[in-house]
């Protein structure tokens, strides 16, 4: 017996020993890798074995633990990073919109109008022409109309969402079949916008979206996972490893769970469960179900948010308001915007969710709506004594200067998506906030110099562009890629390249407790990197939007080459 356990001793030794000496999987070298540990930690090259990086260091050292089968890539000195982490996404409704009419690379009216009637051309079996993208500077006031959109008067229904999800426009023939006209009231979270004279436009802001969209057609399961292999395709081509969801069901999470089973997921998905008030107890208690089932351990599923939507925009005059709105009549209804929830329901549902365990997300855009949101996480965590839960504000798209503090002091994260602030596309919202709010908009500078711990996201597909690169170049500028305008639009906003990417990479894993297993290229942790093709630490800031991604590699995997 003793000789039998002896030899099985020596058995696992030798296993071990040899797993020890198992040469990597994939090398790649003549390098510049940036770690992600500090501004400066750069070397020339990582040395993956499996899912797993191995080692990082010089190339000679590196190149030394190669075996017969390695991989070795030799990249001519150009930049490797870790993959970007998008922490703010709406990733079904972005892939279903690469099969609808898809607005975010239009410029101007006429680039959205032709696109449209191109995709209508193209699509003459379609039942409803749906889509998204159509920005609010397109018009003259803020919004579409019949008048501006009289070549959409067609005998098919047409609804098209503005980029931000926010507002949509509907054809007469759309409101023909939900049955609105004139005589329709909506007392809800939004408005159905009329002229003058009482007739629609056509515009739809907020929940009144769903009096025409419950009767789109809905797409089947099969035909939702078509529509997510074709986003992660689009996603590996940006060098997108990890996302998390930003609003959801069972059902979203189903699909990936789906995609993970059949070994077609290439990037890391953390799920949140929409909230309102309206959400019954019995879906809490399945959330909760859910959060515990999937628990923390796969490294490419996590069902652990939650999201609220506490106001709407600033441009369609639904983010809640501190003052009122510097377009509008103080006697406006909506003068100071509106809240999504009334403060005692979302102060109770943030109280329980925060007690069972759940990271939050609230979507707050007015500078009313992130201090109530602020108010809501501090008093649960004081209440039910959970420090560290990193809860997260999304957007803050404006604020009070007497609220960046509180960011750090409570451990709450901004999380913020600089596309959105991308000058040119905001003239619509700065006429709204005016002058006075002006200096507080996307405040991201003033929230780091404050110690808040800053998370970057895309919010596709209510963004004009999902690339991270492109959300790195306004974040370090504060101007378009045309350039625009020359001295920067809040140029005291503007953050160093080395924030940018942290925000991009690290933080989002930081923001889901994995800051131990990615987001940084060390020893140990997952192999989800990527190559560009210029180096964003030293080019020409101007420049950062030209650069491309290279090479997506997730898992130790190659899933994209630009090649």
């Amino acid at each position: 017996m003793r000789k039998s356990l002896f030899l099985i001793f020596i058995s696992l030794l030798f296993f071990q020993c040899k797993e020890a000496v198992k040469p990597p999987t994939l090398i790649l070298y003549n390098a510049k890798v940036w770690t992600g540990e500090s501004e400066n930690s750069f070397v020339e090259a990582i040395a993956i074995r499996d899912s797993l990086i191995i080692s990082t260091g010089n190339s000679e050292e590196i190149l030394a633990l190669a075996g017969a089968e390695t991989q070795l890539l030799d990249l001519g000195g150009k930049l490797v990073t870790a993959g970007f982490n998008d922490a703010h996404i709406h990733f079904l409704g972005g892939s279903m919109g690469l099969t609808q009419v898809e607005l975010s690379g239009a410029e101007n009216y006429e680039a959205a109008i032709n696109s449209t009637l191109k995709f209508i051309a193209e699509n003459p079996d379609k039942e409803w022409i749906t889509g998204r993208g159509w920005q609010y500077t397109f018009f003259e006031s803020g919004l579409p109309d019949h008048e501006t959109m009289k070549v959409l008067d067609i005998d098919r229904p047409v609804f098209i969402k503005a980029y931000d999800g926010h507002s949509a426009y509907a054809n007469p023939k759309a409101l023909e079949i939900a049955g609105l006209d004139e005589q329709t009231e909506f007392t809800g979270f939004g408005e159905i916008v009329k002229d003058r004279s009482g007739k629609l436009t056509g515009a739809l802001k907020e929940s009144a979206m769903g009096l025409v969209g419950k009767f789109v057609p809905e797409d089947t399961f099969e035909d939702q996972l078509n529509g997510l292999r074709k986003g992660l395709t689009y996603a590996a081509s940006l060098g997108i490893t990890s996302v998390q969801n930003a609003s959801g069901s069972e059902n979203d999470l189903r699909l990936f769970q789906k995609l993970y089973e059949n070994g077609e997921l290439t990037l890391r998905y953390a799920a949140a469960f929409s909230v309102s008030e309206e959400t019954p107890s019995d879906q809490l208690d399945r959330f909760r179900f859910l959060k515990d089932s999937v628990g923390t351990a796969n490294p490419w599923l996590r069902a652990d948010a939650i999201k609220f939507m506490i106001d709407g925009v600033i441009e369609g005059h639904t983010g809640a308001m501190l003052a009122p709105y510097s377009d509008l009549p103080t006697t406006d209804p909506l003068a100071l915007g509106q809240l999504n929830f009334t403060i005692e329901g979302y102060q109770r549902l943030v109280k329980t969710l925060d007690a069972n365990g759940f990271r939050l997300y609230t979507h707050a855009i007015g500078d009313r709506g992130v201090r109530e949101v602020l108010n809501a996480y501090e008093k649960a965590m004081s209440e039910n004594n959970s420090q560290g839960k990193r809860h997260r504000v999304e957007h803050i798209e404006t604020i009070s200067p007497d609220d960046i503090p509180r960011f750090a002091k409570a451990g709450i994260l901004p999380s913020m998506e600089p596309i959105h602030a991308e000058p040119g596309t905001t003239t619509v919202w700065s006429k709204a906030v005016g002058e006075e709010r002006l200096p507080f908009s996307f405040a991201w500078k003033s929230l780091l110099d404050a110690d808040a711990q800053l998370v970057f996201s895309s919010d596709w597909p209510a963004c004009i562009s999902i690339n991270p690169i492109r959300g790195i170049h306004d974040a370090v500028n504060r101007r378009n890629p045309s350039g625009y305008p020359e001295e920067g639009w809040v140029p005291q906003e503007r953050i160093s390249i080395f924030d940018a990417m942290k925000a991009y990479t690290f933080m989002g894993a930081f923001s889901s407790f994995e800051e131990d297993r990615k987001g940084l290229l060390k020893a140990g942790y997952l192999a989800d990197l990527i190559v560009l093709s210029d180096d964003v630490f030293t080019i020409d800031p101007m420049k950062i939007h030209q650069v491309k991604v290279e090479t997506t590699i997730v898992d130790g995997k190659i899933i994209y080459s630009k090649e």
